[in-house]
Order: structure tokens, then sequence, then C-alpha cells
């Protein structure tokens, strides 16, 4: 197969699974997916992610080069050492189950629901599905958690932005955020667990949204953690 929009919806086919099963698996979107099969773009990074829940060498579904996924695996004599013993080529071709990193792994946290950061401990963290790098400094109570919602989608383009499906980085160590700061938090009230921007004016606390479409929330609320990082795929 000559191009990697054919053998990235090959090996998607081979691997018994529709677009939106893989964005699930793979936190790729759908979108980016369809992009990539139509030849759209390559999307490097997500073909890395891509080749791992399709059981595919990643070589293969970049160049081509190497075993397909219905291909056996293959292996070859050593050629630089006549007393290595024969290996896997290159790469082994089924990669790891998720979780893609083990629990606990260095600099990956747990990428987890909007449920559980509503009472996440680390007693929890071994019931997470997925571990994910985080390359900002961080202590062993962060998570990670996907955006739901539009009301942290910047109108404007100087602020920061967080939109839907794009990824915070949340040290739940750090419950006494400055003013301007990014916070998960949880409505008294309702017991509803939010990401907005924390103010405090002459000791006046409540959380804004990026949104203008979306109303300041003014009542009661209690910090769970500080976001210290974001990931957001291209489009």
């Amino acid at each position: 197969m000559e191009t990697i929009a054919k053998r990235a919806k090959a090996a998607r086919l081979h691997a018994g699974l529709t677009q939106k099963q893989a964005e699930a698996l793979s936190g790729v979107k759908q979108g980016s997916i369809s992009k990539i099969e139509r030849g759209d773009t390559t999307r490097t990074m997500s073909l890395l992610a891509l080749s791992r829940i399709y059981r595919a060498d990643p070589n293969w579904m970049d160049t081509g080069d190497g075993p397909a996924p219905w291909d056996p695996v293959q292996i070859r004599k050593a050629q630089h050492n006549a007393n290595e013993p024969a290996a896997i080529y290159r790469v082994v071709r089924v990669p790891p189950e998720l979780p893609c990193f083990a629990p606990g792994t260095p600099d990956t946290v747990p990428l987890i629901s909007w449920a559980q950061a509503a009472n996440w401990t680390s007693a929890g963290k071994q019931s997470a599905d997925r571990w994910i790098p985080c390359v900002a400094h961080h202590s062993d109570q962060t998570y990670a958690v996907r955006v739901e919602g539009d009301s942290m989608t910047s109108a404007d383009g100087a602020l920061k932005s967080y939109p839907e499906g794009s990824i915070v980085f949340v040290d739940t160590e750090l419950q006494t955020p400055a003013d301007g700061e990014r916070v998960i938090a949880r409505l008294t009230e309702s017991n509803k667990i939010t990401l907005k921007e924390f103010k405090d004016d002459d000791d006046r606390r409540w959380l804004l949204p990026l949104n203008p479409k979306h109303e300041p929330i003014r009542t009661a609320f209690v910090v769970l953690g500080t976001v210290i990082g974001k990931w957001e795929d291209e489009d």
C-alpha cells in the first residue's frame, strides 16, 4: 500500500474498529482520523497513537516498510553479530494493551473521567484506564482529564483556550491558586465539578468562564486542584 491514508484505513478495518471506536481507544479525534484516511494530513503523532490500538508496526504505518498487521511476526537473523540470537525485526508488531504506560511510570499521570475527578485520591490511581506523559513539574497527586463543553473556549485569541476534547493536567496538591489561574472546583450546592478561571479580588472569590456566553459562578465552591498544563490535538 503506497500511501499513509490507505495503510491507516486498512489497519483500522483489520482491527475491526469504526472511526468512533478508534477515537475512544486512542484519544485521536475522529475528525483527525478521517483526515488521515482521506490523505489530507500525515499527523505523525496521531499515527503513533493509532498504531498502538490497531496493533500495527508504527514504521509500517508511516513508511510502508515492515510487516503489515495481517502479516505473521517476522523473525530475521541478526546481521551485525553472528552470535546474537534471531529476534523480531525492528519493533514488536503487537503493542502493549491499554494503558499505554504502566501505572506509576515516571513522568506520566492517569487520564481519568470527570466522575473520578470528583473524589480523586492517590488510592484510586490504579483504576485509571490510561497513563499519559506530563512534561510539567507535578506532584504524585496529579491527573489529566478531557475538557467537556465550551465554557473555557476563549473568544479572544489573546487568551489561553481550553476547547472541548483538549486535555488539562491538574495538580490536586495546589488548592490555593492565585488570581487568574485555571482550576478544577466543586460547586458546594450542586456538587458539580467544573473547570474555570479562579478570581480573587479583595477576598471575593468567584469562577470565571473564558467564553462570554457563559455566566460567572459566584456561589460557594471548593478548589480541588490547579491546572498546570494542557494538551490540544491539531485539527
